[in-house]
């Protein structure tokens, strides 16, 4: 293990000084390991993929701030699980803000051809809202019509703040889906009719 350390600081200090090889040795080592953590996370080859390549990334461009004596390893892990959290915090954000655009810009489409296609995406999306179970839909429009924080949905709903978060974050993969699967299709359909 001591040896295992040793190695660590010594691959630091020459990545520090801009040692390519030492960057390709710490590659080596550490990418499958990486990309195992970032997968189950992730649960995408692609998503892990690109997790572990912006991690390396980030370290090579802020090589001159490392410490040799703490080593590489550390470094490695606490900046790919930031890079994984602010990915998942911003996937939801992106979640609630398309279903706040789906609810709050039936005005905008005036245009028949586009009240169509709004009105079938919207549709979709309440399809898969009320597909959910009671308590899943109830904590999801909750938190995302009302803009209510998980503590005061668990207040009110009587739960505690880990059940709240996991039954929004099981809805909000479920929307997830049927948002990506919306998407394609219209992605399909505009190469289809007007490529």
């Amino acid at each position: 293990m001591e040896s295992k350390i040793n190695t660590d600081q010594f691959l630091a200090t020459r990545l520090k000084n801009g040692d390519h090889s030492a960057f390709e040795e710490l590659y080596a080592t550490y990418h499958q390991l990486l990309y195992s953590v970032a997968f189950k996370y992730l649960k995408s080859a692609a998503a892990a993929e690109d997790a572990v390549h912006e991690t390396f990334v980030r370290l090579w461009t802020h090589r001159d701030a490392l410490d040799p004596l703490q080593g590489v390893r550390n470094y490695l892990f606490k900046t790919l699980k930031f890079y994984i959290l602010n990915l998942i915090r911003n996937n939801k954000r992106m979640l609630v803000r398309n279903y706040e655009i789906t609810y709050n810009a039936g005005e905008i489409h005036q245009e028949t051809e586009s009240a169509v296609i709004f009105n079938d995406y919207k549709k979709a999306v309440d399809t898969a809202i009320n597909s959910l179970s009671a308590q899943k839909k109830h904590i999801f429009k909750m938190k995302s019509e009302q803009g209510l924080s998980n503590e005061e949905v668990a207040q009110r709903l009587g739960l505690s703040i880990n059940t709240v978060k996991f039954q929004y974050s099981q809805a909000s993969k479920a929307l997830k889906s049927v948002l990506k699967l919306l998407f394609l299709l219209s992605v399909i359909v505009y190469k289809l009719f007007f490529s």
